[in-house]
């Protein structure tokens, strides 16, 4: 943190040498910290030796503010994650078919501690995708954060996208979980249909395999209703809408 950002300098020279130094454009006057951390107030008159752009040619009339104060903290590197911001919406019928894939998800970025400390996530740009029915491959910016170094300044975002249907997967085989060996759990029926709803093409490339059911022996013997919910597990990216049945009937026989 600095108090000013900007200073006042009125210098006397020769007219060819004031033009040449307006010619050259906006100078920066430079400050010692002393290779010190912490705060600092600085008379900016005794700061004319680190500006050896200002040379003896010139005499210093107005130097303002005459003195600055500012801190220096320890610089520290630290790895952060890359969130999309995005806003999309999609054709009717179609939808996202895979995760949003940001490509580094991750980023080294550097700065004062004391600033670094709050920062876990660096955001893209924001972007916005109206209706979609293709996969999407996009480089955006990230947005910078002002006194903070990135490894990168860009990143790629993307995503599936395909028509969205439903499809049923029947004979999925209920798993019987943590039976005691003194038991057996029985259950009626031991088979399953489900209804998935996700992208056409995944969809397609999926079996009765890829979907897991099944009922826990402490849940049966814990449970008050008739029947019991097997829980099921399906991939990523697709939604459970139906089940059927939705409740097993079971005996439990004792040994």
């Amino acid at each position: 943190a600095i108090s000013e950002s900007e200073i006042y300098l009125r210098l006397r020279g020769k007219g060819w040498e004031l033009a040449k130094l307006a010619i050259t454009g906006n100078e920066e006057y430079l400050v010692s910290s002393k290779r010190q951390s912490g705060k600092h107030r600085v008379s900016l008159r005794d700061e004319l030796e680190n500006n050896t752009w200002i040379t003896t040619s010139f005499r210093l009339i107005e130097i303002a503010p005459a003195s600055i104060q500012f801190e220096v903290d320890r610089i520290i590197s630290k790895q952060v994650f890359i969130k999309a911001n995005l806003s999309v919406n999609f054709k009717e019928s179609f939808g996202i078919a895979s995760d949003i894939n940001v490509i580094p998800d991750k980023i080294e970025i550097s700065g004062s501690e004391n600033q670094l400390t709050g920062i876990d996530t660096i955001f893209t740009e924001r972007k916005e995708f109206k209706d979609l029915s293709e996969p999407v491959n996009e480089t955006l910016q990230l947005v910078k954060i002002v006194g903070v170094n990135y490894s990168a300044e860009k990143c790629k975002v993307e995503f599936d996208v395909q028509k969205i249907v439903d499809k049923s997967y029947d004979d999925i085989s209920v798993e019987i979980r943590n039976v005691p060996q003194s038991k057996e759990l029985i259950l009626f029926p031991d088979k399953i249909s489900v209804v998935l709803k996700g992208g056409i093409n995944k969809l397609g490339k999926l079996t009765k395999d890829s979907i897991s059911a099944y009922v826990d022996f402490w849940e049966v013997l814990r449970n008050e209703e008739e029947g019991i919910e097997p829980k099921i597990k399906i991939p990523s990216n697709t939604l459970l809408i139906d089940v059927k049945p939705k409740k097993l009937e079971y005996v439990i026989k004792q040994y």
